[in-house]
């Protein structure tokens, strides 16, 4: 997945994935600025620095000789609960946007630029347990790594996999409200623009 992730490790759980596709007029500006917002503000940083500059890969061309545009956008972002020195949540965000062109829309008499196209963001949360390796590297606790995480830590880490999966829906529903998407609950309305609508 990336040098965030250890791919097969059963430290690593799966807390949610999903994947959000729209396909219209919309500020993709505006829907990426959103996001980062939104999770700066709920307290996700950058894995290594602690930063909010957490792109991991920025990848932007035009098409020729349409001129759309595409772009692959990849974040990997970490939160320490409470300021734990073994457990941390991770999330995985990859962008790809397809057949991007510049668009208009007018509200209230007044025209905007913005864009037209495809986007797909696909999400995926993750617990990881020792993440910063001291019970593996540890000559004694090493051996009781384990044991300690199925049996007597388990019920902890399970409730963090629930507030876990709460966050990444949150960002979620935050995301589908700016589009105008449908969510499966009632949502508050959120003091942010909605799609298309530079702020």
């Amino acid at each position: 997945m990336s040098k965030f992730f250890r791919p097969g490790d059963e430290r690593e759980i799966l807390a949610a994935k999903w994947e959000l596709e729209f396909e219209e007029t919309f500020h993709f500006k505006n829907f990426y600025k959103l996001a980062h917002e939104f999770l700066f503000e709920q307290g996700w940083r950058d894995p290594e620095d602690g930063g909010e500059n957490w792109e991991f890969l920025y990848f932007d061309r035009t098409v020729p000789p349409s001129g759309v545009r595409e772009h692959r956008i990849w974040w990997r972002v970490a939160y320490v609960p409470n300021g734990s020195q073994y457990m941390r949540y991770m999330m995985k965000l990859d962008f790809l946007t397809l057949v991007m062109r510049k668009s208009e829309v007018v509200m209230n008499g007044t025209k905007y630029s913005t864009w037209a196209g495809d986007v797909i963001l696909r999400v995926e949360s993750w617990i990881q347990l020792d993440y910063m390796n001291k019970w593996q590297k540890h000559p004694f606790l090493k051996h009781f790594d384990k044991f300690f995480r199925d049996r007597i830590y388990k019920k902890y880490w399970e409730a963090h996999k629930k507030e876990l999966y709460n966050m990444s829906y949150d960002l979620n529903r935050e995301l589908k409200h700016y589009l105008k998407l449908k969510t499966p609950v009632k949502t508050p309305r959120t003091f942010r623009a909605e799609k298309g609508v530079p702020s």
